[in-house]
């Protein structure tokens, strides 16, 4: 038996409207599970979100041709 997704599946096709915001959706619960559990470990929070943008910004690849 499959292993279902933690993160929820994409329910529209990439270059649609909503997309993005359904992409914003499926991560925010988990992203704030994981700032809370940064913060409990005795991280600044917003210090923990700047960290997170950075490391997202480098793991950024150039689109497909």
């Amino acid at each position: 038996m499959a292993k279902q997704p933690v993160i929820k599946s994409p329910s529209n096709e990439i270059n649609s409207a909503p997309y993005d915001n359904d992409c914003q959706d499926a991560l925010a619960a988990h992203l704030d599970d994981l700032l809370d559990q940064a913060e409990t470990a005795g991280w600044e929070r917003n210090r923990v979100a700047s960290a997170l943008m950075y490391l997202a910004a480098k793991r950024l690849r150039a689109p497909e041709t």
